[in-house]
């Protein structure tokens, strides 16, 4: 495993948190978060620390991690690696698999989220790890990106929110499909807290001021992606938000999204102007989202800060 774990010490208010997939940019803003908050952290990933790379766009750029926390090199997927891992923890954040969604590396793709998230919950479950937060996605709705049959997104009403029934078909969307059912079983199996975050598309800090900076484009047409974003620090602090909070329901899922859209235009009227055919369950005012927040908010009290509209 390439590290010596050392038993955590535990405190009333702190917690020791294991994070997979640690060297990438979510779990590093997450990294700064919870350290800020006290906790105790051990952080797992595929790659050593100063070997460490991140997507920036569609690429990878390497940039290492700096960290004083120990650090365990493993694939999610090592039963042995992760039970070891898993020792004198309390929580579980797991943010480690593979991003891409082309049906050309499906297989690699569904093995990574899939099978690595069994393994990670399930060696968490033998630990005695009580608390475990998984990385899903909006692609998990079925409605975003690769919809494979050519068939238009089937939802009806806005905003968009965990209610609707998922309709996946590439092999990222159902992977992460799976995952949420996954944390739902071993909630029900064993009464473990496990939650799944569906998050939007996560902006690092440079593309936010560019778009800031560069200022919002009219819109010319509408887009299923629901002009849906998020910043990484909001998606970091909503996940600790998640992880303080001091009563959560057994089993949820929860979208991580920006409170509004990428366009200049009131939301009611993009609606208006592109999808008069989709209902609005409720108001919609100023730039408000299209991707519903309304359960993390009620759940945990999340409230993405960043803005690209004033």
């Amino acid at each position: 495993m390439g590290v010596c774990l050392q038993p955590f010490h535990r405190s009333n208010d702190r917690m020791n948190v294991l994070i997979t997939g640690a060297c990438g940019f979510i779990g590093r803003q997450l990294i700064t978060e919870l350290e800020i908050r006290g906790h105790q952290l051990r952080l797992l990933d595929r790659v050593r620390p100063e070997d460490a790379t991140v997507f920036r766009g569609t690429e990878r750029a390497a940039i290492p991690l700096t960290t004083d926390w120990p650090c365990v090199q493993a694939e999610i997927t090592d039963e042995v690696a992760m039970l070891e891992a898993c020792d004198g923890i309390d929580a579980v954040v797991h943010l480690a698999g593979e991003p891409r969604g082309l049906p050309e590396i499906g297989v690699a793709t569904f093995t990574s989220n899939a099978l690595g998230t069994f393994v990670a919950i399930d060696t968490a479950h033998r630990a005695g790890v009580k608390r475990f937060f998984c990385a899903s996605s909006i692609n998990a709705f079925g409605t975003f990106f690769w919809r494979l049959s050519g068939e238009p997104s089937p939802y009806t009403s806005l905003p968009l929110d965990e209610r609707f029934v998922p309709v996946p078909e590439d092999p990222y969307s159902l992977s992460k499909l799976v995952n949420e059912e996954t944390c739902a079983a071993y909630h029900r199996a064993y009464d473990i807290t496990a939650v799944a975050f569906r998050f939007a598309g996560v902006w690092f800090a440079e593309r936010y001021n560019q778009v800031r900076a560069a200022g919002l484009e009219p819109t010319g047409a509408w887009s299923d992606d629901l002009y849906q974003w998020v910043h990484v620090e909001d998606v970091a602090r909503g996940i600790r938000q998640a992880l303080e909070a001091p009563q959560l329901p057994g089993y949820g899922v929860y979208t991580l999204g920006a409170a509004d859209t990428r366009c200049p235009e009131p939301s009611a009227e993009l609606v208006a102007r592109f999808r008069p055919d989709l209902k609005c369950t409720e108001p919609l005012p100023g730039r408000s989202a299209l991707l519903s927040i309304a359960s993390a908010q009620r759940d945990f009290g999340y409230d993405p800060q960043r803005r690209l509209g004033d």
